[in-house]
């Protein structure tokens, strides 16, 4: 689920949840405050027992104001309330013109009708109050006003409780409403801060570590987060971009060993022919080759040894440009008929007079023609050519070209020898730069050990495959494929 959505349904979940909880808390803090304060103003009394006594108070006085109006004037009619205040700690005053009375067990004198007349007046100056507050000798008493208007003389009931125990309580209600707001924050709060921590906080956390460890140059760690979300997708990106950071770094320190690897092969194996270079110059030099016949076998071995130089030179250009994506291809429509008879006319040139049969079978079709670089087929001919001769081992040394298709969608070119072979599982290794089948790099063999990989870059080039088969002792084939068709426009 998205941040987006999940803070939208929070958000939606928060406002219907604060809602209900308000309302509860609401309903639950008015209830605990009516009881708080009921409890302190029904006295030793029950509250419904209170509530009954009140409601039967306020029937009576309704019943006699409508049905005996002539009660309400009645002494005994309003000592007998007076006395039904008490449980509530109160009693009854009753005002009939200017004169003033209190009724009921608990009743207070002259002294304290003074005083209620005062504070009446008082309230009356800013809004015709039902309810009156007085303080008489340490208490709080509460009046509260029923009125007659039917009656032809004014008269006023006062029904006066004690409620201090209730200003008491009053003092300490906004400790209560204080505790009330925190539990109901906390009720709110407490969820959203979980989801805000497990869903956000923490991945984030967790990716900030990971970029300090790899500002540090640790990448040997890996991010994993099960949170599907915008953070969980930014943490997974990140843990792919570190995989591949880490990749490159290592390809990066394996092409730094390869480079050191390329200075040394090149190294040695531009020393060999000019370690032979210089020696023959020398014997030249002092006078060993003092018949023309020596001296023409020496200037004969240095201009060999200044090909196979040229060659291996030739061979590292190439392969640099092929490595760096920078050596131009001119892909042509080839007939494959006429490109077979002008590389074998070449090939036999080059090799015959070096006692190696060279042979040809052509079997793609009279009016096959081929999409490629003429100029660079060739080069791999000869370069797999020139690899065979290089480590034949044979005194009938036999080399066969072939020519072919294979399955209706790639032509085929296979280099067949009768040389020494190889272990198939040697097979794969061949076409790696540098690599030879001996071990300990026969100083008899020249070259950079590039023949292979740089042939097998220039057929990958042209979309095909390149591989091996042989047998040890017996033969050898390496065939490349190129396929039929292809779009090089």
């Amino acid at each position: 689920m998205s941040i987006r959505l999940k803070l939208i349904l929070t958000y939606i979940i928060g406002i219907i949840l604060t809602a209900v909880i308000v309302t509860a808390t609401g309903i639950g803090i008015v209830s605990a405050v009516f009881s708080y304060f009921a409890n302190s103003f029904v006295k030793e009394q029950t509250t419904e027992d209170a509530l009954h006594r009140g409601i039967d108070l306020f029937v009576d006085l309704r019943y006699a104001e409508r049905y005996t109006p002539e009660e309400l004037t009645s002494p005994s009619f309003a000592e007998q309330l007076g006395d039904r205040l008490e449980p509530f700690g109160g009693f009854l005053v009753v005002r009939q013109g200017e004169q003033w009375a209190s009724y009921g067990k608990l009743r207070e004198g002259e002294a304290f009708l003074a005083q209620m007349q005062q504070d009446i007046s008082t309230s009356e100056k800013h809004a015709d109050r039902a309810f009156v507050m007085s303080e008489w000798e340490g208490r709080e008493l509460l009046s509260v006003r029923y009125e007659f208007p039917g009656m032809d003389d004014s008269l006023s009931y006062y029904l006066v409780a004690d409620v201090t125990e209730t200003g008491t309580k009053g003092n300490q209600f906004h400790i209560f409403v204080f505790l009330a707001i925190a539990i109901l924050f906390g009720i709110i709060l407490v969820p959203l801060i979980w989801i805000t921590t497990k869903d956000i906080v923490r991945p984030l956390r967790q990716l900030e570590q990971g970029s300090r460890r790899i500002a540090e140059g640790d990448l040997n760690f890996s991010l994993h987060s099960e949170v599907r979300n915008e953070v969980g997708s930014v943490i997974r990106s990140y843990e792919k971009m570190r995989s591949e950071l880490q990749l490159a770094i290592g390809a990066q320190l394996a092409m730094e060993e390869s480079r050191k690897q390329l200075i040394s092969n090149i190294s040695h194996d531009l020393k060999t022919p000019l370690t032979s270079i210089k020696g023959y110059v020398e014997g030249i030099r002092e006078g060993v080759a003092n018949d023309p016949e020596k001296l023409k076998k020496y200037i004969d071995v240095i201009h060999s040894k200044t090909l196979d130089m040229d060659r291996m030179i030739d061979d590292l250009f190439l392969y640099s440009k092929l490595d760096l994506d920078q050596e131009r291809f001119d892909f042509e429509a080839v007939p494959l008929q006429e490109f077979y008879r002008q590389t074998l006319n070449e090939l036999s040139m080059e090799y015959e007079s070096a006692g190696v049969r060279l042979t040809g079978q052509y079997e793609a079709g009279a009016d096959a023609v081929a999409t490629m670089d003429a100029q660079k087929i060739k080069r791999v001919i000869l370069n797999i050519v020139g690899n065979s001769v290089k480590f034949m081992d044979k005194q009938e040394p036999s080399i066969q070209v072939y020519f072919g298709k294979q399955a209706q969608q790639e032509w085929v070119i296979a280099v067949t020898d009768n040389g020494p072979g190889m272990d198939p599982s040697e097979l794969e290794q061949i076409f790696d730069r540098f690599y030879r089948g001996d071990v300990n790099r026969n100083q008899n063999v020249a070259g950079a050990g590039l023949g292979l990989s740089i042939a097998k870059q220039i057929v990958q080039h042209h979309g095909g495959k390149m591989y091996a088969k042989s047998e040890p002792g017996r033969f050898m084939t390496v065939m490349f494929t190129i396929p039929i068709v292809q779009d090089r426009t």
